[in-house]
């Protein structure tokens, strides 16, 4: 992915995509057969669709994000159970379904092996899904055993919109929609690349005020759509496959900023390590309660360093409120290099410097 050089006046790091033009090869190949929609919300719902005449229920991880369910929520029943990314496994009494009930297991950031669910399928009758959308060919992902598996490649890749659903047991897939409302993904369309030319340095400064509503807008257009297919621009995009060079630039950039994060210890990392072979999503930090990560948070984008958060939970578990209140999402996609991990180990150096003192003065 082509990297923008900004002055220092328009450098920033985070948020959602800018267009760095078109994708390269060698590439990673998608899963197929395929069905390509929209948004992966649309693919579990697809699927709910699929087994309506089993009145199915579908099973939704405590910490997940709830978009999901709102858009399910008509269509079916839906039950929580609990999980929680840090856990190498679910709580599996907390999860009891039915022959013909859906399951969604979520590898949580990359960091997450297939082999606890495969043992707990061994012994369990149901439509399992895996949602592989933070680690699309991760080993668990390309050795998948799993009824469904579905991805939403807009979140590792630089498209309006766009998610795949296909069976890893090669099972009938729901029908390729072949039309949709593409009025958000255009307006999506138009925010990248808005945002490409405002890193360049390329018009006023109120042109980042334009591409943030353009985001914001056309990501509701978006979340109110019906079940459509991924819009032919974002098709073509993603067609070919990913680039081998962006998951290698991401797994590069997560490994160096962790270890960073490491050795200045102003921070606690979720994660001490991910598996092998698996590609970080980003590096999300814990902080001890929600005031405090707001804080830091605050204090990175003061530094136009903008951190999501993974996600911000509607759950009955205590603990996976608890977890969305106080996380926060470090990015380390190929849009960035060595370079631009160190300025957020030095952000977040400066921004110690300032919450302890914070600290000292609230004591």
């Amino acid at each position: 992915m082509g990297k923008i050089r900004t002055n220092s006046r328009r450098w920033e790091l985070g948020s959602e995509f800018h267009w760095a033009g078109l994708p390269e090869p060698p590439f990673r190949k998608w899963p197929a057969p395929a069905v390509w929609l929209m948004l992966a919300r649309h693919a579990v719902a697809a699927l709910v669709q699929l087994k309506s005449a089993d009145s199915p229920t579908l099973w939704l991880p405590s910490y997940f994000c709830p978009e999901v369910a709102d858009c399910c929520s008509s269509l079916c029943p839906i039950r929580e159970y609990r999980d929680l990314p840090q856990w190498s496994e679910p709580d599996w009494k907390s999860l009891l379904p039915g022959k013909h009930d859906i399951v969604v297991a979520v590898n949580y950031f990359g960091a997450r092996t297939r082999e606890p669910w495969g043992r707990w399928r061994e012994r369990t009758d149901c439509v399992l899904v895996e949602d592989h959308s933070q680690d699309p060919f991760s080993p668990w992902a390309l050795n998948s055993t799993a009824d469904f598996a579905f991805a939403s490649a807009r979140k590792t890749l630089p498209i309006a919109d766009g998610a795949l659903l296909w069976s890893p047991r090669g099972l009938p897939l729901p029908n390729q929609p072949n039309d949709g409302d593409w009025s958000g993904a255009a307006l999506k369309v138009a925010a990248l690349m808005f945002k490409a030319e405002y890193l360049s340095g390329r018009g006023p400064d109120s042109l980042k005020g334009k591409f943030r509503q353009l985001q914001l807008r056309g990501e509701d257009l978006l979340r109110r759509s019906e079940v459509s297919c991924i819009s032919p621009g974002s098709f073509a995009y993603v067609a070919d496959g990913v680039p081998e060079a962006w998951p290698q630039q991401r797994k590069s950039n997560a490994r160096y900023l962790h270890d960073r994060l490491l050795a200045i210890g102003c921070v606690t990392p979720l994660f001490k390590k991910w598996p092998e072979g698996a590609t970080p999503f980003v590096v999300p930090l814990v902080f001890p309660s929600q005031p405090e990560r707001d804080g830091w948070q605050s204090a990175l984008q003061k530094r136009n360093i903008y951190c999501p958060v993974h996600w911000i939970c509607k759950t009955s578990h205590p603990e996976a409120l608890a977890l969305s209140q106080t996380m926060l999402s470090l990015p380390v996609d190929q849009r960035y290099d060595r370079d631009d991990m160190e300025c957020i180990a030095r952000a977040l150096r400066e921004a110690a410097a300032v919450m302890g003192f914070l600290r000292e003065a609230a004591g």
